[in-house]
């Protein structure tokens, strides 16, 4: 059925109502059945009892108030048809709660580009038709409000989130960063450094509640305390996952500082807190394990999102880090993030009746998060140890032994020049003779020093080294 509206309007100037014809015959073709006095009040017909017929009728879905500076006089003086009209209209408007039937519509602005509303309609939201560079967009949106068809609609109601109903609901305040990241990534690009470092600031400051207190010295005791401490934190780690790999993910131009400066502080959580008198070895042994692991996924990360110049940076940044006392401030490489942790050993050994080659290496195996694969955490410390021994560093990829295939996709398709052009920032090269240079100078230093082994004692298979798993002969020989 076609949505039918009376034009209420005044006889201003042959201008005006011309203005407002053409309006009206623009609206009967576009299929709306307008009343207009012009057509539909007959001789003989009282003007006053047509008005209100109009105003008043259920048939009438809308009445258009063609608002101009003569419209806007006589509705606030009551005077001539207007005024009539204004008479039946006003009480409609105070007295109906949905005021929706009538439409305000500019048709004329004054000389301060104020439109002429009578004192009735102050406040009522309006429709401007006034601007001729305007006219079709706003005429739309007339269109849309006669035909309930908004150029915004009102979504549907989704589900409330599922963690808002959890026995115990992640109220972390890293959670509600992570889900804030996507807002300022979709609408607030320039504020993506402020929300990165709020939230590393957030999770270091998170960190700190997990901060342990010994009342043993028993080895198997003190190793199941650390192991449950890194699991209980383990909600808060893979925040940090997360909200890394969205960033990765969307390849944004952030401040790298941001991450150097978070990283340089990371070490600081291993030290005797202010106010602590005596205190162990093993006491803050599980920030050593959280330590390296969040320097780990950052470059798993990078890998997985294929953000290699993130990586080189990662690898070749110095770190000016952080103590609690401030006394040795020292720039450091990235290798001063590897941890080795041995006071674990004992309780992961007797709890699991097996002969561990390196508990440290298992509890990061089997916590890995979705999306986070045994090769992508592999692949990310033989990397770091490619860079270690190239600059004399130390690293050993403690996680080698859990993918004994001596092969990876990322160095085998080496043979193509495009995928080379993609990857050669995780080695920080420019050319295939920059590579070649690497692998050469890292055979170089084992063949030097044979004794130097990147293997466990009891474990067969070495750790593979770059030049292992690259073949020169065939490096960019292919498109």
């Amino acid at each position: 059925m076609n949505k039918k509206v009376f034009i209420s309007y005044s006889w201003s100037n042959p201008n005006h109502e011309d203005w407002v014809l053409h309006l009206a015959q623009r609206l009967r073709a576009d299929a709306v059945d307008v009343i207009l006095d012009k057509w539909d009040l007959k001789e003989g017909q009282d003007k006053y009892e047509f008005m209100e017929a109009m105003v008043n009728s259920e048939d009438v879905e809308k009445v258009l108030m063609i608002l101009d500076e003569k419209y806007k006089v006589k509705a606030n003086l009551r005077t001539g048809g207007v005024g009539t009209e204004t008479q039946i209209i006003s009480p409609q408007i105070y007295e109906n709660v949905s005021q929706e039937k009538f439409i305000p519509i500019i048709a004329e602005k004054d000389q301060d580009g104020q439109p002429y509303m009578p004192a009735y309609l102050k406040g009522r939201m309006y429709i401007d038709l006034s601007n001729v560079e305007n006219f079709e967009e706003t005429y739309e949106d007339l269109l849309r409000n006669i035909y309930n068809k908004p150029r915004h609609r009102k979504p549907e109601l989704g589900k409330a989130p599922a963690y808002l109903f959890e026995e115990t609901p992640n109220k972390s305040a890293t959670s509600i960063l992570l889900r804030r990241l996507s807002y300022v990534i979709d609408k607030k690009p320039e504020k993506i450094d402020r929300t990165i470092k709020e939230f590393l600031d957030t999770y270091l400051e998170s960190l700190n509640s997990f901060t342990l207190k010994f009342d043993t010295r028993d080895s198997t005791e003190v190793g199941k305390k650390i192991c449950d401490n890194i699991n209980l934190y383990t909600d808060l780690r893979d925040d940090y996952i997360s909200f890394i790999n969205k960033v990765l993910l969307e390849k944004l131009e952030f401040d790298f500082d941001l991450i150097v400066e978070f990283f340089e502080r990371l070490p600081s959580l291993e030290e005797p807190r202010e106010g602590v008198g005596s205190y162990m070895s093993y006491t803050y042994d599980n920030f050593k394990f959280i330590t390296y692991e969040t320097f780990l996924y950052a470059i798993t990360l990078g890998l997985i999102n294929k953000n290699y110049v993130f990586i080189k940076k990662m690898v070749h940044s110095s770190y000016f880090i952080e103590t609690r006392d401030n006394y040795n401030k020292e720039v450091k490489d990235f290798s001063t993030f590897y941890r080795k942790i041995n006071s674990i050993d004992k309780y992961y050994k007797e709890t699991f009746d097996k002969n561990f080659f390196n508990p440290m290496a298992d509890l990061i195996i089997t916590r890995l998060p979705k999306g986070v694969e045994k090769k992508d955490i592999v692949l990310a410390d033989l990397i770091c140890l490619h860079h270690a021994i190239l600059n004399d560093q130390h690293w050993f990829p403690q996680t080698y032994i859990y993918h004994t295939v001596r092969a990876f996709p990322i160095f085998q398709k080496l043979i193509s020049k495009r995928h080379f052009a993609k990857v050669k920032d995780i080695f920080a090269i420019q050319n295939k003779e920059e590579l070649i240079e690497q692998m050469k100078k890292i055979k170089s230093k084992i063949e030097e020093n044979p004794h130097q082994r990147f293997s466990y004692s009891r474990f067969f298979d070495s750790a593979p080294l770059l030049y292992q798993l690259v073949n020169i002969e065939t490096l960019c020989t292919k498109t």
